[in-house]
Formats: C-alpha cells, structure tokens, sequence
C-alpha cells in the first residue's frame, strides 16, 4: 500500500555542502536510501506532494511537524519516522554526525524488516 521504500525531508536552502553530505551518508547505506525520493520544506510547508513511504527520514523538527502536517493519520500510524538533525548542524557536530548514523541504522532495520 506505501508507494515508495523511503522519503528524506530536507530544509529548502541547505548549503551544497550539506546536500553533499546527506548523499553520502545515504549512498553508504545502500541503493534504497540512495534513490530515496527527496522532498524539501519551505517556510514550514512541504514542496508539492509527499509520496507514502514505509519509511521517512527527515531532517530537523520544523521538517517533521510540517510532514506530520502533510501526510494523512494513517500513513503516519504505519510509517516509520526516523529524525536527524538538520543538515547544518550534521556537517558541524560530531554528535549530530553520530545521531545521523544512528538514524540510519534504524531506518535500514525498518526497511529490511517491510521488504517482504
């Protein structure tokens, strides 16, 4: 019933660097993150329309609550939600960083766990 295996939620205006950062970070936990399908928040709304996903991975709170906004109870009753810190402070702290991989692991669990 989920049309796609995962969604990331990014800020609008993140910095080249930390866009850069993010896709290595996905790319190293396999091709499902790596083609994740990418959707940015502007202002507090999502940019157009959000897929169903089995999971999100979305970066920063003010990005969580607009996706909590956007997506229907039911997805979100289904769907793992994983939180990271925003991209900025991911490239700059050595505990976002830890937090970010820590992320991963457990979207990758999910994800392995609803493949079939």
């Amino acid at each position: 019933q989920h049309g796609v295996p995962c969604v990331v939620v990014l800020p609008r205006g993140c910095a080249p660097r930390e866009l850069d950062l993010v896709g290595r970070a996905l790319n190293a936990c396999g091709t499902t993150l790596a083609r994740a399908a990418r959707v940015m928040v502007d202002a507090g709304k999502l940019d157009g329309d959000v897929p169903q996903a089995r999971a999100y991975l979305v970066f920063g709170e003010a990005q969580a609550h607009a996706l909590g906004r956007a997506l229907p109870a039911a997805t979100m009753n289904h769907a793992k939600i994983v939180l990271a810190d925003e991209p900025a402070s991911v490239l700059t702290s050595a505990a976002a960083k830890r937090r970010l991989w820590q992320a991963l692991r457990q979207l990758r669990r999910a994800l392995a766990t609803t493949e079939h």
